[in-house]
């Protein structure tokens, strides 16, 4: 009787540790008690695993917070530190690749959704990162196939009609590009992005007065946004409000420096100016950075050429110009301009002569 009693002592003790035990990994960390708000979150994750409870998942989700206030760098830490501890966490793979196409690095990002799908992690997202990823690298038809699926499998998401409209737009399929603008923002009327893309096509069909007010918008609600400043440098320039647009123009390079659509813009604002040299600085800074010769940046080149006395330089480009546009007389009319002798004034040497 006394041993079993003795027994009996003995469990209870063991079931006391036992709760106490629990109760302190309780106190350490309980996904239950992470519901406030997410700094508070962090500092609940941060606090378990500096106290040892340090398993790969904790740095997922605090990496998931760190994404939803946009502390990028401290996400990817996260996310490296998860992958070293289990290689085969596919959410781990999924959110870097979001960070990578965020930052443009789109081979790297599709290397990491390649994995995230060998590990079995897939999401309607899923769709729209591949998507977002072919549209950076100019595969259009690609990227379409893949924001058709996102829209499909979430035809809730605003986001995913933008990708949408972002790889029709790619194929020249603007008028379906802005049809799916409109749906995204019959499901978020304030949507960012859709402004972006939509403005992006009302100014480069020139229907300025469209895209001012979503342009407005931008410049208001993300005023270090370069792409907002340069739209409405091109605004100010179709009303001839060059100084105006050329601030606009500066202020956009200035947020981003490495971008060659800044020093476009303010190449054809100095060359309304008249100051075809500094014009000509700012086109050959932006072919530097890689901007497209197309035709309306060639043409302005040409002229800029012309206009600051390099002939041979200006004809070269008008003579590619009137090649490969010939519908457009203006290339060879300028092309025919300059190959044109100049005459220089004679001097009548007899007239100069005294007749004493």
């Amino acid at each position: 009787m006394r041993g079993f009693f003795q027994l009996l002592f003995l469990l209870g003790i063991l079931g006391v540790t036992g709760c106490s035990q629990e109760k302190r990994q309780e106190r350490m960390f309980s996904p239950k008690r992470v519901n406030s708000s997410t700094s508070v979150q962090i500092n609940e994750i941060t606090r378990a695993i500096s106290q040892g409870n340090e398993q790969p998942e904790w740095y997922v989700k605090r990496a998931k917070l760190y994404l939803s206030i946009n502390k990028e760098s401290q996400a990817l830490a996260d996310l490296n530190t998860a992958l070293e501890e289990d290689p085969s966490l596919g959410e781990a793979y999924f959110l870097k690749a979001k960070i990578l196409v965020a930052r443009q690095q789109y081979q790297e990002s599709m290397k990491h959704m390649m994995q995230a799908k060998e590990f079995n992690y897939y999401t309607p997202e899923s769709e729209a990162i591949l998507a977002e990823t072919y549209v950076g690298l100019k595969q259009y038809e690609r990227a379409l196939s893949h924001s058709s699926k996102a829209v499909q499998l979430s035809p809730g998401e605003a986001k995913f009609y933008v990708l949408l409209a972002k790889a029709q737009s790619g194929t020249g399929d603007t008028v379906r590009a802005i049809s799916n603008l409109g749906k995204a923002l019959q499901r978020d009327s304030v949507s960012l992005p859709a402004y972006r893309e939509l403005s992006a096509i009302y100014t480069a069909q020139k229907r300025f007065e469209e895209a001012y007010p979503m342009v407005n918008a931008g410049v208001k609600q993300q005023p270090k946004d370069a792409f907002w400043w340069r739209q409405l440098g091109q605004y100010f320039m179709a009303y001839s409000l060059t100084d105006t647009a050329m601030a606009c123009f500066t202020r956009s390079v200035n947020f981003e420096p490495n971008q060659p659509a800044g020093y476009l813009g303010l190449a054809q604002a100095w060359f309304k100016k008249r100051q075809y040299s500094i014009a000509l600085e700012n086109l050959v800074k932006a072919q530097e950075l890689g901007a497209p010769l197309n035709e309306e940046n060639r043409f302005l080149l040409a002229r800029s050429y012309e206009y600051t006395g390099l002939r041979e330089l200006a004809k070269s480009h008008y003579a590619f110009l009137a090649r490969k546009y010939p519908q457009n007389p203006r290339y060879m009319v300028a092309l025919r301009k300059l190959q044109t002798p100049i005459r220089r004034p004679t001097i009548d040497t007899l007239s100069t002569n005294s007749v004493f």
